[in-house]
């Protein structure tokens, strides 16, 4: 049942002292309480890493201030600079302080490099947001738009573009980087060649729905063996009576060997060029014989003023003659008395009366036996003894006996 108590009432000794207990009682239980409060755990995250602070000291409720504070004495916390950005959280319930430290990063997008400040815990994504940088599905963006940042990165955004490439028969479809048509190529998975051909040039930069050509050039040596002509020549023989050829030797073709090399263009053959040539076996030229000796049957005319007509029907001037018997000779290449070899027209007289080198006619007196011009140039005993005029030089044995002997004459040439 309650006590009423009045104001000013006396009380007996052992009330008063009930009273006074009472009141000591509850101040005691009050200090206790709050003792207990101060000595619930604190924490500070800083970024990633977490400091449990001691608190026990602190006898007032707990807060953001307060924790940091006693962070900053017993476990050497930097405090946050707001004011460069930093973010501070606290949560009375678990009496946490959440720093999200400031941080600057670089975007690199569009031709342009800007630099934001961001927050510890942010994204590639939010620094995209800042810089106002939007990006599509075909761009690339290095790191990922999810990666968390940290200090110092550098976000790149390449814009891609939507080409068509044809190379090695085959047109597709590419998303590629913005950049040159070279990366595109590579980008692609496309190699170059150092001789390919390109409908662009390898530094224009791409855009949008490019069509890209590449025309693959190789190269391949082709070896082919050749006829190599032979020459044909011709020798003029005395031996051989004018207007009449024969064949010494008969020509006949060599042959070679050529590497050529083939430029081919997407396998099409579009130049050749021959880069080595080598002779496997040498042609034999053609040798011709054209006769120049008089026809046997051909006469010779004899004037009295001077004048020859030879068998060829050319008038020719003579200074004298010299008449007598001659006989014929060959040598099978032997030399005359001058040194000179010895061939038909080179005949063999008396120097003493007929010097050499002095050119003649020769032919019978009434012209019907022309041996033809020729050039004293030899001797011999019978001219030298006056047994005979002249020993008239021919090719063949055979020549000599069909020739015999014949009375002459030897006409000096004017």
């Amino acid at each position: 049942m309650p006590t009423n108590i009045n104001i000013g009432t006396k009380y007996s000794f052992p009330l008063k002292r009930f009273i006074a207990l009472a009141i000591m009682i509850m101040v005691c239980v009050s200090s206790v309480i709050t003792v207990m409060a101060a000595t619930a755990p604190a924490y500070v995250v800083d970024n990633e890493k977490t400091i449990q602070v001691d608190v026990t000291s602190i006898l007032t409720p707990l807060n953001e201030t307060k924790i940091l504070e006693q962070a900053v004495v017993t476990k050497g916390l930097v405090l946050p600079d707001k004011a460069k950005g930093d973010l501070v959280d606290f949560n009375m319930n678990t009496n946490t302080v959440t720093i999200r430290r400031a941080l600057t990063v670089t975007v690199i997008a569009d031709g342009t490099t800007q630099t934001v400040t961001q927050n510890y815990g942010d994204t590639v994504q939010d620094a995209l947001n800042k810089a106002a940088v939007t990006v599509n599905g075909v761009d690339e963006v290095t790191p990922t738009q999810a990666t968390k940042l940290t200090a110092g990165a550098v976000i790149k955004v390449a814009r891609q573009q939507n080409v068509s490439i044809t190379a090695d028969g085959k047109t597709n479809s590419y998303k590629v980087p913005a950049g040159t048509v070279e990366n595109a190529l590579s980008a692609a998975g496309i190699t170059l060649g150092k001789d390919d051909v390109l409908n662009v040039e390898k530094t224009a930069q791409v855009t949008s729905d490019m069509k890209i050509n590449v025309n693959r050039v190789v190269y391949k040596d082709v070896t082919t063996m050749q006829a190599v002509a032979y020459k044909a020549t011709t020798q003029k023989v005395n031996t051989l009576t004018l207007g009449t050829t024969q064949i010494q030797t008969a020509g006949k073709n060599g042959s070679q060997t050529v590497v050529t090399r083939q430029t081919l263009v997407d396998g099409k053959v579009t130049a050749t060029k021959a880069i080595s040539t080598t002779v496997t076996q040498q042609p034999v030229n053609q040798v011709k014989l054209i006769g120049t000796k008089a026809k046997p049957s051909a006469y010779a005319t004899i004037t009295a003023d001077g004048i020859l007509v030879d068998q060829s029907g050319k008038e020719v001037q003579y200074k004298k003659f010299y008449s007598g018997r001659c006989t014929a000779y060959t040598s099978n290449g032997g030399h005359t008395a001058t040194g000179a070899r010895a061939q038909y027209g080179y005949i063999a007289v008396n120097p003493n009366i007929i010097p050499y080198g002095t050119k003649l006619f020769v032919c019978s007196s009434d012209g019907k036996i022309v041996y033809g011009y020729a050039i004293a140039a030899d001797t011999g005993g019978g001219a030298m003894s006056g047994a005979i005029l002249s020993d008239l030089y021919y090719d063949t044995l055979a020549q000599c006996r069909n020739f015999g002997v014949h009375t002459m004459r030897l006409y000096v040439l004017s």
